[in-house]
């Protein structure tokens, strides 16, 4: 009578097998690429050096009281945009004008709608430059 490995064995064993295989072939590449290595005279390590020794960031969050101004700048831009878009046009959705745009037909919906990308990147460029 011959002794049969319970399932937990086998499966030890084949991931120990896969284990095995794959630290072959890393130590297989890292063997071609460290052929090919260039040697800086450890200027990496000083620059990661250097970028350790830099101050942390010194701003109070991503969503701090200028983000929010900024954030509502920027949305009432989209909406007084979006309802030139639709009024000054006669009922064009500002959907309908990004369609526009897209397949590069100039309508009175487009026009508007690139008035809104200028003016709500003028707006947030003067937000950013002010807090400065």
């Amino acid at each position: 009578m011959t002794a049969t490995n319970p399932p937990e064995t086998i499966g030890q064993a084949s991931a120990r097998d896969a284990d095995d295989a794959l630290e072959q072939m890393l130590r297989a590449d890292a063997a071609q690429w460290r052929d090919q290595y260039v040697h800086n005279d450890g200027f990496s390590d000083r620059v990661m050096q250097r970028i350790a020794a830099l101050p942390t960031p010194t701003y109070a969050g991503a969503f701090g009281p200028r983000a929010k101004r900024r954030l509502a700048i920027v949305s009432a831009a989209a909406a007084l945009a979006s309802a030139l878009v639709f009024f000054g046009t006669g009922g064009v959705w500002l959907i309908d004008a990004v369609m526009d745009l897209a397949t590069q037909t100039i309508t009175p919906g487009v026009l508007l709608f690139a008035g809104m990308i200028v003016a709500a990147a003028a707006l947030s460029i003067g937000a950013v430059s002010s807090e400065r």
